[in-house]
């Protein structure tokens, strides 16, 4: 399994969408170095669903950013 890195668009702002373009992909096992949070504040709740729940805080890493979702911590 694989997630999406994504790089904001030049009009998106500082933090990416689920449709914003995509940087490079992330494999399952890969070592992310990241201690960075984007969070993404709408009025209509979460900004994504990805890897099976919902959320709005993306992890900033080489490349783009990637959803909290789909990451686990050490």
């Amino acid at each position: 399994m694989a997630v999406v890195v994504r790089r904001s668009a030049w009009n998106d702002g500082l933090v990416a969408k689920p449709n914003s373009p995509v940087d490079h992909y992330v494999r399952r096992g890969d070592v992310i170095v990241s201690c960075v949070d984007a969070i993404a504040r709408t009025a209509s709740g979460p900004t994504y669903r990805k890897c099976g729940r919902t959320g709005s805080v993306w992890r900033v890493v080489h490349g783009g950013q990637i959803p909290a979702t789909c990451v686990k911590r050490a």
